[in-house]
């Protein structure tokens, strides 16, 4: 799992998506996602939360604390309100399926 005080700098980490997460299959109901992952044949539950940093993914790289800050302005909630443990579940499980990667800054911006 990816933890936020893992390492020196949270800023210095970005995300991005994996080629696994190229072609998944989206249905929702209410803040429930359900999505069908080709490459592994798998289906998956999502929250709102752990759905919206996928979707925010499919931008482009995000340093893991603009993403934490873009996925509370996205659920309207007050910065600082969605919990480290919260945030860090998301993406931790997200990594364990292989639909985003972790990497330093300098992979990041190549």
């Amino acid at each position: 799992m990816v933890r936020l005080d893992a390492f020196p700098s949270a800023e210095a980490r970005h995300l991005i998506l994996t080629s696994a997460s190229l072609r998944l299959a989206w249905k929702s109901w209410d803040d429930v996602y359900i999505v069908y992952q080709s490459s592994s044949a798998e289906t998956h539950v999502f929250n709102e939360t752990t759905a919206l940093i996928l979707r925010r993914l499919q931008q482009g790289s995000i340093a893991m604390e603009a993403l934490r800050n873009w996925t509370e302005a996205a659920l309207g909630i007050d910065q600082g309100e969605l919990g480290a443990e919260d945030f860090e579940f998301a993406v931790g499980r997200l990594e364990e399926l292989g639909l985003i990667e972790c990497l330093d800054e300098a992979k990041a911006v190549q």
